[in-house]
């Protein structure tokens, strides 16, 4: 035996529990607890050993740690590997499984390997990347969000920033700060930062600006995502002058993308993650970071009826218990049990045809009837005394689960007691529905949304 390999073995054992606590530090940041560490599972067939046990509200994960000094080396040789091990474990246990990785420095090119590596062999596991500066990416399977850690600090977005995204140049090794280490560790992690950290100790906020200076804006196109969209309907809808009558979302000229954010309720990131789309696609002129100027207003909302569809959402068809040979009168009783047991129902919201009629606004004579649903149909319909519909023409309203939920509940206004979708989602719903939606969305285009644009650009 050589007399360094007892030596080498100690340093091992020292940056494994480095690594370990590193971990665990990120992890509580997203709201994870640690319950166990080094867990097995004794009834398994074959000896499974994971390396944490985490709960998070009322589920509980598995979570398996490699780390490695190449990436490439860990795609090919280590992941593999712990994959296998964590679904195994889950099917065993059910356990939510997440692969956690370590690397010197994250290279912003490595995040999206990993992400289109695990998504292609194990899309169903969550996995979190971390290096020696105290950064992290985690992919959170059940938000389908991203988070960016950096120094404790955490900004949710819904897709991956471009190639050239950097963290804070300023940040210091600081990871460490709350973690009880011995004097050998820190000897170790002295050691680890000297040559990485000679900037100001004062931290800066994970995302400088959010991009670094060479970022380039025509690299970012929009995605309309949920996220996407509700930020966008604040920013036509928000300003005070636009009437209360059509949303019910928050209020507040927003001039900047940071205003944006504290107006939508979102991360800084996610505001100028748009900003950036909506500049590079022409539809938004940017001034020193100072003012956001709308342009092409009609080029944008043509654009997102295109790449929107009602039918992405889950439509549940249904029928009255009772004979219908009155559609208004249907309708009318469907709205008084609303009322009636609105604190049991959950999140709902009238939507299409029918909510237009609520806004006063209808323009064809088409009665379908569409209500925005989240929580438990089954429940909801009973209620409503409804049953499902197995035959097409026999389809007395449509339950819809949406597929983009913050944007559709976040505007959502009250008439008469009733919640209806704000009139942007009206528009959106309408444009593609065989029964003269077509043709209701342009009149609540002519007549409303047309003035709210002309209002979001100060004329």
């Amino acid at each position: 035996m050589s007399p360094y390999d007892g030596k080498n073995n100690q340093i091992q054992n020292v940056n494994r529990r480095m690594l370990s606590e590193i971990v665990i530090k990120h992890l509580n940041d997203l709201g994870f607890k640690l319950e166990k560490r080094g867990f097995s599972f004794p009834h398994a067939k074959f000896k499974l050993r994971i390396d944490f046990l985490f709960r998070r509200g009322k589920k509980r994960y598995s979570v398996a740690v490699k780390s490695s000094r190449k990436m490439q080396l860990a795609l090919m040789h280590l992941l593999p590997r712990a994959i296998l091990r964590l679904q195994a474990e889950s099917r065993s246990s059910r356990f939510l499984p997440i692969l956690a990785i370590a690397v010197p420095m994250i290279d912003p090119r490595d995040i999206r390997r990993v992400a289109e590596y695990m998504d292609f062999y194990a899309p169903e596991m969550g996995w979190l990347l971390i290096d020696e500066h105290g950064r992290a990416v985690f992919m959170d399977k059940e938000k389908d969000q991203y988070a960016f850690l950096n120094a404790g600090k955490v900004e949710w977005i819904e897709s991956l920033p471009p190639n050239d995204f950097m963290f804070s140049k300023d940040l210091q090794i600081s990871v460490f700060d709350n973690i009880a280490v011995s004097d050998e560790q820190n000897m170790n992690m002295s050691r680890a930062s000297s040559s990485s950290s000679r900037s100001s100790s004062s931290l800066s906020s994970i995302f400088p600006d959010s991009y670094s200076s060479s970022y380039s804006s025509s690299k970012m196109q929009l995605s309309f995502s949920d996220l996407e969209q509700w930020l966008l309907k604040v920013f036509l809808m928000s300003p005070a002058d636009v009437a209360s009558d059509y949303w019910g979302g928050p209020k507040g000229y927003a001039e900047n993308a940071f205003q944006l954010s504290k107006i939508a309720n979102v991360s800084r990131m996610a505001a100028n993650l748009w900003a950036q789309g909506m500049e590079s696609s022409s539809y938004l002129k940017r001034i020193r970071r100072k003012e956001m100027i709308l342009l092409r207003p009609k080029a944008i909302l043509e654009e997102w009826v295109g790449r929107y569809r009602f039918s992405d959402n889950r439509i549940y068809p249904y029928r009255s218990m009772f004979p219908v040979s009155n559609p208004d009168a249907f309708f009318k009783e469907i709205l008084n049990g609303i009322r009636r047991y609105n604190k049991e129902l959950g999140s709902l919201a009238i939507a299409a045809h029918r909510a237009c009629e609520l806004h006063g606004i209808k323009h064809s004579s088409a009665k379908s009837n569409h209500i925005y649903c989240l929580g438990n149909i089954e429940k909801l319909a009973e209620i409503l005394n409804l049953v499902p519909s197995d035959v097409e023409h026999k389809v007395d309203l449509f339950l819809v689960e949406p597929k983009y939920p913050k944007s559709v509940f976040g505007g959502i206004l009250q008439k008469k007691g009733i919640p209806v979708c704000d009139i942007l989602q009206c528009y959106l719903d309408l444009y593609h529905l065989p029964d003269r939606g077509r043709e209701q969305a342009n009149s609540v285009y002519e007549n409303v949304i047309s003035n709210i644009i002309r209002i979001r650009q100060g004329g």
